[in-house]
């Protein structure tokens, strides 16, 4: 391999890219999981607890 530069704006442009397709891979897996779960099972799970975190922090920063 050469040793070549790496544009910082591309390689952050590239690690969004690569976030956002994970986390709209996470939703829709998220989707399929509560049709097969109740609305008291899905509160229950300790990954809701992190998503609303994830939401509020959205929220704090304008995102949403």
């Amino acid at each position: 391999m050469g040793n070549r530069e790496l544009d910082p704006l591309k390689i952050v442009e590239q690690q969004n890219a690569i976030i956002r397709i994970q986390s709209g891979v996470i939703d829709e897996l998220f989707i399929l999981l509560m049709q097969h779960i109740s609305a008291d099972e899905a509160d229950a799970l300790p990954c809701i607890d992190r998503i609303n975190q994830a939401a509020q922090i959205r929220a704090g920063i304008g995102l949403d």
